[in-house]
């Protein structure tokens, strides 16, 4: 009998001490307080980083236990300045973990580590029911600043299926400030199926909105809005949200950034939605489709960004894509910025002379939004152009145009843009000099953008030049690529879908560069260690080898 005295008493101690003990609890308390700068703290009565095995960490300012266990943090008032540690993970009895960050501007405080995403271990606390990390105190915005961490969301989150309070929002917003988080929203939250409160607002989060989010059935409160650069249109499923309260999915801005979120229509039915909750999804890239159908359920959609014109060559028409009932859309139309006519119900207006046209478009059903068009430069080309159109096929571009008549024409300038706006030449495709038969041309763009604009510059061999109208073709299909990999002193990211940020971390997820990005235009890698890296980009991840 004595002999099993010690091997008992062992196993005893290790339970207490070990895994899922108090023990581990401390343990995992103390590598929160030293990587979030602890003696900084503003509020952190009792903690004891130096104590010894077996202290209890009960007794500590923002800490609460049940049965032996940590089962709440709350540090909204200390101030926490670094990264949530992966030993979070221990803290497996936890139903409530709220964190507060020190204010972060330029004036920070000398400490000022990098900062590191979630940690995927967060998905190990199954039993929290209240996660709050976005440091809104509600209080003072001076002292305590917003979540500082960076994306991507870690998919473990879906682990939490108890949660029924999620914020992840940032929320400086009187200082003009917005979260790092970027990336996807991780489908995972799907399984939150208890969520009655959801913010991932302020932050800069790309790609779809995912659809299980409209599984979510019990969420009252949903706020979307920050920086973002969503890519396609309202999810039907939000239909299923019939207990919603506020819905927010606007486009906040921020300085160096895109001006307008690029959510587009149409916008699905969301009769589902109480008539009661509030909606807003300002500042993005809808129209009128759909928008019509659903007016008795968003409250807030104006400041849309401008939406496309087209030009036939042939019939000498352009044409307002505004969407919606055309029925109900007013078309006024201006060129050189001097008002020219109203049309009511048609999009269409035939040109009778050259100049610089645009549209602003009302809808009877949509009173408190105008659309306007981008402009579209008419000028008479020195051959009869009857066509000018393009496809994607694959990974490239297929421009095709016709003529009906050329004089003294030397040929054709193919020119590239990302933005409508700035054109470079990308080819030349000689002409027929005089003909009166006419002839049709095509080119192949191979390293097409996402969405690439283009045009001809039409020259004759005296040297005059005239432009035809621009035309854009997307690329749904196309994913980023970083080109050349490795790379030296540069790479480029093809198939990058518009201005924004990238981010470059190493194997371990610091973040070495952020730099900002536009389609067809290299980045450096002046100052970065030769490597494998990661490239967070346009809401996708990819890696890229660095040499010299």
């Amino acid at each position: 009998m004595k002999k099993l005295i010690l091997p008992i008493l062992l196993l005893s101690f290790l339970a207490s001490f070990g895994q899922g003990s108090l023990e581990s609890d401390r343990l995992a308390l103390i590598a929160l307080y030293n990587a979030t700068n602890g003696p900084e703290w503003y509020e952190k009565a009792g903690w004891n980083p130096n104590g010894n095995p077996g202290d209890s960490p009960c007794g500590w300012y923002g800490v609460t236990c049940e049965g032996g266990r940590v089962t709440g943090l709350n540090l909204l008032q200390s101030g926490l300045d670094g990264s949530i540690p992966p030993a979070i993970g221990n803290l497996d009895q936890l139903k409530t973990l709220i964190l507060g960050w020190t204010v972060f501007t330029d004036a920070r405080t000398a400490y000022n580590p990098p900062y590191l995403p979630i940690p995927t271990e967060i998905g190990n606390l199954t039993n929290l029911e209240h996660l709050d990390l976005s440091g809104d105190n509600g209080i003072n915005y001076d002292i305590y600043g917003g979540l500082p961490l960076p994306g991507p969301l870690p998919e473990s989150l879906g682990n939490l299926t108890k949660l029924t309070y999620l914020n992840l929002g940032c929320m400086l917003k009187d200082m003009k400030f917005y979260g790092e988080l970027d990336g996807p929203i991780p489908s995972s939250l799907g399984n939150l199926v208890d969520l009655k409160y959801l913010n991932l607002g302020n932050q800069r989060f790309s790609g779809p909105i995912p659809p299980e989010l409209g599984n979510l059935t019990k969420l009252e409160f949903l706020i979307l809005s920050g920086a973002n650069q969503f890519t396609g249109t309202i999810p039907a499923s939000f239909n299923n949200l019939i207990n919603l309260k506020e819905l927010g999915i606007a486009h906040l801005g921020d300085p160096g950034a895109q001006p307008y979120g690029t959510l587009t229509g149409p916008i699905p039915t969301l009769t589902g939605i109480p008539a009661t909750a509030t909606v807003d999804i300002s500042s993005n890239s809808f129209n009128f489709e759909g928008l019509d159908l659903n007016i008795s359920r968003i409250d807030f959609y104006s400041n849309q960004s401008k939406i496309d014109i087209n030009y036939n060559v042939g019939t000498k028409t352009l044409t307002a894509e505004a969407g919606g009932t055309i029925a109900n859309n007013t078309y006024t139309w201006y060129r050189n910025n001097i008002l020219i006519t109203t049309i009511v119900g048609n999009k269409n207006y035939n040109v009778t002379e050259d100049g610089t046209y645009y549209a602003k478009v009302t809808n009877s059903a949509v009173p408190n939004l105008t659309l306007t068009t981008q402009n579209e430069v008419v000028t008479s080309l020195p051959v009869t152009l009857v066509s000018f159109s393009g496809s994607n096929e694959g990974d490239q571009n297929l421009l095709t145009w016709r003529t009906s008549l050329e004089t003294n024409s030397q040929g054709f300038d193919i020119q590239r843009s990302w933005n409508g706006t700035d054109f470079e030449k990308v080819g030349f495709v000689p002409g027929h000099g005089d003909t009166h038969e006419g002839a049709t041309y095509s080119f192949i763009d191979k390293s097409p953008l996402f969405k690439t604009y283009y045009r001809l510059k039409q020259l004759d061999f005296d040297g005059t030049y005239s432009f035809s109208r621009v035309i854009s073709i997307k690329n749904q299909h196309s994913d980023i690529v970083t080109y050349p990999n490795p790379a030296t002193d540069h790479f480029y990211l093809k198939n990058l879908k518009e201005k924004g940020k990238i981010v470059i971390r190493n194997q371990e997820g610091k973040i070495i560069s952020t730099q900002m990005g536009e389609p067809g235009k290299p980045l450096t890698t002046a100052g970065i260690a030769p490597g494998l890296y990661t490239i967070s980009a346009g809401g996708v991840v990819r890696k890229i080898a660095i040499g010299r």
